[in-house]
């Protein structure tokens, strides 16, 4: 069985045995794949009409048609995931790998006794915001979805960032990238700030921890702290 690839973080990408698919341009259909996916349980047709479509557009029309263009991208034979008995959809993630839950899964587990190598590939499959352009502002229900799901994969990007420079401190070379990510990631960390600083005049570049020092100070003002 070729192994099926389900990455959303960054713009959504869909691959088998390493190629990627063409997904429907339609953004619901893509939506509609993540909120399934990223949920980890059924929803009533209900549920996912009223999610992300108008009473006008014939929602049950729609969300069928949509099924229909996600099965032709995830289903494999004898292996279907995209499960809709009666009145309930669902998502069967049996042999597929997804970034995000395999991000939570890991956090989950603890990441200290975690091998540096997998670390590094988990960090490495943010290529930008969760569901990069999926945004539907006209459907607040899956907007606020979509924006929690964002915060939890920035605050587990942010955990797997410290955990990478407390494992590289020996290294400031190979920790300063991930410190620099975790500034961006994290903002108002003032440990993670201090720790760019430390790294960045442990590896000679003093003006640029100068530069950073004096913009945490700025932030911390702002804040009133």
């Amino acid at each position: 069985m070729e192994t099926l690839e389900l990455r959303f973080l960054g713009e959504m990408e869909v691959l088998r045995a390493g190629k990627r698919l063409d997904l429907p341009p339609s953004r619901k259909t893509r939506g509609l794949l993540a909120y399934l996916a990223l949920s980890e349980r059924p929803h009533r047709r209900e549920r996912l009409c009223s999610l992300l479509w108008d009473v006008a557009d014939d929602p049950r029309g729609a969300l069928r048609w949509s099924l229909s263009r996600l099965r032709a991208i995830v289903d494999e034979p004898g292996l279907p995931r995209i499960l809709a008995p009666r009145d309930s959809v669902a998502f069967a993630a049996q042999g597929a790998w997804i970034d995000v839950l395999a991000l939570r899964e890991r956090c989950a587990a603890g990441l200290d006794g975690a091998p540096l190598a997998e670390l590094l590939a988990l960090a490495s499959e943010f290529r930008g915001e969760l569901l990069e352009g999926l945004d539907l502002g006209d459907f607040l229900d899956f907007q606020a979805w979509c924006v929690a799901e964002r915060e939890e994969a920035r605050k587990l990007h942010a955990t797997l960032l410290r955990a990478l420079v407390s494992r590289l401190a020996a290294d400031p070379e190979a920790a300063l990238p991930h410190a620099r990510t975790l500034a961006a990631v994290d903002p108002l960390d003032e440990a993670a700030r201090a720790h760019l600083v430390r790294l960045l005049a442990a590896t000679g570049r003093r003006r640029e921890a100068g530069q950073q020092y004096e913009a945490a100070l700025r932030l911390l003002k702002e804040l009133g702290r």
